[in-house]
């Protein structure tokens, strides 16, 4: 199978340059496709104001644009599995959430907590079952929403805030949802950086159900499986546990189709590295394997996906793209790219690696 161009470089244009400026964004920030290809989203950076901003929506050859309010810099997008949507977390703690089919109605929806950064990068979506969770770094909160009735079903501040404040439970600005959206997993900030208790929590939400009212409820499940950090807990009616994983600086995570693994990836004080934790099963002192990037990925949004029994993920190494087996630490495909303002993902079930850029539009690799 040849590659496949998605859009061509003037479909990413902006169409309202200022006089006597480059249409040619400055850069691509993030990037979003279906599995069947047939829909594929691209944030751009306008090239005269770096938060300047526009989402656009390519399907059929046709090019849809979102409006961003206040122009801010959209750090990650991503797809419902079936298209219908399209979820974006902004600069400023900011979230935005179109439905593609039918009127194209916009949600604008906050992160519970104050304030926010323009320039904070690691600040993700997640999608599984009927909600969708952001995180955020700069109030270290994590939400889940249920995706029809845009309530909040989960919110980190609120389910920790009767543990002690040594204990208190806040993310780091991963996610990451199963499949069926029963499970949540993000990273842990390290307590000390005297002690190795990096880690990620990962949180039993139980599967959404309609009340006689109609308003989604959780069932609150128990976590079955081995010991973490902190062991399997229960608070508020949700059981938790901690995960070490060696990682200090976790950039991405995925559960594994079951929900019973999780691939996580990011960064030491001198390497990019991965694993795999089985939450059935995991280790006690897990040994991350390193993937030979050309530099250490820190506070980048990175996506992995499963393919098959196999995790993957797109690296952006300075004007090359790379897909790496987090298990092995061995390349799955690399490719030159045109400079470093470009943004790559995988579909969703990992057989196609996506490149945006500027200069040369959107482009689709098939992957072994």
């Amino acid at each position: 199978m040849s590659v496949r161009r998605l859009a061509a470089p003037e479909d990413v244009e902006t169409p309202h340059p200022l006089p006597a400026r480059s249409p040619v964004p400055q850069r691509i920030t993030a990037v979003a496709v279906t599995t069947d290809l047939s829909r594929t989203a691209i944030a751009t950076a306008a090239p005269w104001f770096r938060e300047f901003t526009e989402v656009l929506v390519v399907a059929d050859g046709a090019v849809t644009r979102l409006a961003v309010p206040d122009r801010r810099r959209v750090h990650d997008l991503l797809f419902d599995p079936d298209g219908s949507a399209l979820t974006a977390m902004v600069s400023g703690n900011a979230i935005h959430r179109w439905a593609l089919d039918g009127t194209g109605e916009r949600w604008p929806l906050g992160m519970p907590g104050s304030g926010g950064s323009r320039d904070l990068p690691l600040a993700q979506v997640a999608v599984g079952g009927r909600s969708f969770a952001t995180a955020n770094a700069f109030t270290q909160n994590v939400v889940v929403w249920d995706a029809q009735t845009r309530s909040v079903r989960q919110d980190i501040h609120a389910t920790f805030k009767d543990l002690a404040y040594d204990d208190r439970v806040v993310g780091e600005g991963t996610v990451a949802l199963s499949a069926d959206g029963s499970r949540l997993a993000f990273s842990r900030p390290r307590r000390s950086f005297m002690t190795k208790d990096e880690g990620v929590v990962v949180l039993e939400i139980g599967h959404v159900q309609e009340n006689d009212g109609g308003q989604a409820i959780g069932t609150g499940q128990e976590m079955g499986g081995g010991q973490g950090i902190g062991g399997g807990q229960t608070i508020g009616g949700d059981a938790y546990a901690e995960h070490r994983t060696g990682i200090s600086w976790v950039n991405g995570l995925t559960f594994r189709p079951d929900g019973a693994a999780l691939a996580v990836v990011g960064a030491r004080p001198d390497q990019t590295v991965a694993t795999v934790v089985d939450l059935n099963d995991p280790a006690d002192a897990p040994e991350p394997v390193v993937l030979p990037t050309d530099q250490r990925v820190d506070r980048i949004n990175l996506r992995p996906v499963w393919c098959g029994a196999e995790p993957r993920v797109p690296i952006v190494d300075r004007n090359r793209v790379t897909v790496w087996n987090l298990t092995s630490g061995s390349t799955v495909l690399s490719v030159d790219v045109p400079g470093p303002r470009i943004a790559a993902t995988l579909t969703p079930d990992g057989r196609t690696l996506v490149i945006a850029s500027p200069d040369d539009g959107v482009h689709a690799h098939p992957l072994p």
